[in-house]
């Protein structure tokens, strides 16, 4: 029987024992709880139908891809968070889920406490990102060694400081992680990522992450 005081989650992911060790972990943390598990994208694909907090996806399954399920879910259901459990780490298939809407991507090498860490953390708005898909990203920003500069946000252009923001965003830096770096407050950094979404035209850190890479908007270094 299901607690209405429990965030609800469902997972997709076609390895049957994995599948049980995701469920079993997931049921057994405070506040969590599986609402339905499907083993493929078409048992996904009606799982979202119903109202749910969060999708936990993998990506290869055996009847489709994972990034397809994310795409209909941020269509469908924009209050709810996506993320990303996968082997696969690679630029490509990275970019390809955040582009998608993905809020978070974290690699199947995660211990089961960083899983159990991140599930609260993408709920509270973060975008846990996993260290290697990190350095996917920051790749990715060094291409053609890009300046610092605007974001064209039709004639928007960005601060300083959000600018900064948007690097701890691709850094899959915690809110928390962000102010400490700064000496800002929690919700000062808050409202800075506000302030970013509406000049990028986004709604969640993975969209901002996927603007930044289109358009070059920073140069990393490496955290």
């Amino acid at each position: 029987m299901q607690n209405a005081d429990r965030l609800q989650i469902l997972l997709v992911e076609d390895e049957p024992a994995t599948r049980a060790a995701l469920t079993s972990l997931i049921n057994r943390t405070s506040g969590f709880e599986v609402k339905g598990a499907a083993s493929g994208f078409s048992e996904g694909l009606a799982l979202l139908a119903a109202p749910f907090d969060l999708l936990l996806v993998d990506l290869d399954l055996h009847d489709g891809c994972g990034i397809d399920l994310i795409r209909v879910s941020r269509r469908d259901r924009p209050e709810a968070k996506i993320l990303v459990i996968s082997v696969l780490g690679d630029e490509r298939t990275v970019v390809a889920a955040l582009e998608a809407g993905a809020d978070g991507y974290l690699l199947k090498d995660a211990s089961v406490q960083t899983l159990e860490t991140q599930l609260r953390s993408v709920m509270a708005g973060d975008a846990p990102i996993s260290p290697g898909v990190a350095r996917h990203l920051l790749k990715r920003f060094r291409q053609d060694k890009p300046t610092l500069r605007a974001a064209e946000t039709g004639g928007d252009g960005l601060t300083t400081r959000e600018l900064q923001m948007l690097e701890c965003l691709a850094q899959g830096l915690s809110y928390k992680d962000v102010a400490r770096r700064f000496d800002l407050s929690v919700h000062t950094v808050g409202e800075y990522v506000k302030g970013l979404y509406r000049k990028l035209h986004v709604h969640s850190r993975g969209e901002a992450v996927s603007v930044a890479i289109r358009q070059q908007l920073i140069q990393l270094e490496d955290p």
